[in-house]
């Protein structure tokens, strides 16, 4: 058995000073130590993970050359596939298949006007269908009551059936959309490129309602049924309200608000200006706000209790406790080593990739202490 690797989230003023963390603290305070386990590794450094997904029996990892590999959730490798071009959406698992999409490309290596929905299955990594779909540069999926929802960077949304992929219906909703779509129970937000926010009833595809903002959207936040909030590339974080045309409050930061994560009353805006914020969406009153050492490149939620973020200037990540803003301890990553996507929090197993491979932590200890297979 190989010896865990034991990371202790401390924060010796002598180790932050080592590891730049002056830049991450931003203002004083001390949050309390994390302890954090590294149950496994999985080496991939000649095609490193881009995204990465997890669910109840597997770990997906998407690599270059729209590559898939997948481990079990004690990191060892079960298959992998090559699918050709790249990957172009989130993966999604739903039931016994693993929804991705890809950007085709010709044998030059140029794209083609094309990209391709799969359903393969998650433990064979075999197709079980797959759906053409107009090419655009980024696909969001989503699962819904047995249906997969599609929405596209260029303006258009699809439903699928899971089982099979039958088209249930299609919207071509604008010319493009920007900033990521927001999933409610029953219902999506997606902004428009020509600064619209569009909220679709996912059980139709119909338009329910149509706001217009004065500059561009690149967050955006459904916080209730009626109310959303939307952040804009002039740092803007405006509450709407679903009666009335004005503003139920808003914050301006100082630079554009590159993301949004709702946690319970609270909103954790991720601004270029290098701050985190948490804004309280009742009133819009900032609770804390934290510097990091850059823009905020990768963010997760862990237990409703921390965020787990790293900037474009971090090798590694800082834990942030949500209730005040301190910093409960660093991941310090090798040298040379950057977090490529957004950590992954899936019933316990904490999943961070990297340039150079995959890893599965835990703060409550691990199921299974093995080592993962070498990528090939």
């Amino acid at each position: 058995m190989h010896r865990l690797q034991i990371f202790h989230f401390s924060l010796i003023v002598t180790v932050l000073v080592i590891f730049g963390a002056p830049d991450i603290l931003g203002q004083a305070g001390i949050s309390e130590d994390v302890e954090m386990t590294r149950c496994w590794s999985f080496p991939s450094r000649e095609t490193p993970p881009l995204t990465a997904t997890a669910d109840s029996g597997h770990v997906f990892l998407g690599t270059a050359g729209a590559k898939l590999e997948t481990l079990s959730r004690s990191g060892r490798k079960m298959w992998s596939t090559e699918l050709g071009g790249s990957i172009s959406s989130n993966l999604l698992p739903v039931g016994s298949g693993l929804l991705v999409i890809t950007s085709a490309t010709e044998s030059n290596g140029t794209k083609k006007a094309e990209s391709v929905l799969r359903s393969l299955s998650k433990e064979t990594g075999v197709t079980s269908w797959t759906r053409n779909l107009a090419d655009a540069e980024r696909h969001f999926l989503h699962s819904y009551n047995g249906w997969i929802i599609a929405v596209s960077s260029n303006g258009t949304i699809h439903a699928f059936d899971s089982n099979s992929g039958g088209v249930v219906w299609k919207r071509e909703i604008a010319s493009g959309f920007a900033a990521q779509p927001v999933f409610s129970s029953d219902m999506l937000l997606v902004a428009s490129t020509s600064n619209q926010i569009f909220t679709i009833a996912l059980s139709s595809g119909e338009i329910e309602g149509m706001r217009k903002l004065p500059f561009p959207i690149t967050a955006i936040a459904a916080v209730s049924p009626s109310k959303v909030i939307v952040g804009d590339e002039r740092g803007n974080v405006t509450s709407l309200l679903n009666s009335g045309d004005k503003p139920s409050w808003r914050f301006k930061s100082g630079g554009q608000i590159s993301n949004f994560l709702a946690v319970e009353t609270n909103l954790l805006a991720a601004s270029h200006d290098n701050f985190v914020y948490s804004i309280a969406t009742r009133n819009g009153n900032v609770e804390w706000k934290r510097r990091l050492a850059g823009r905020v490149a990768y963010v997760a939620i862990l237990a409703d209790r921390y965020a787990i973020l790293s900037s474009v200037e971090d090798q590694g990540a800082a834990l942030i406790d949500l209730r005040n803003g301190r910093v409960g301890g660093q991941l310090i990553l090798e040298n040379g080593e950057t977090i490529t996507g957004d950590p992954v929090i899936s019933e316990g197993l904490i999943l961070v990739i990297t340039n150079r491979g995959a890893y599965g932590y835990s703060i409550s200890g691990c199921t299974e202490s093995k080592e993962g297979g070498t990528a090939k």
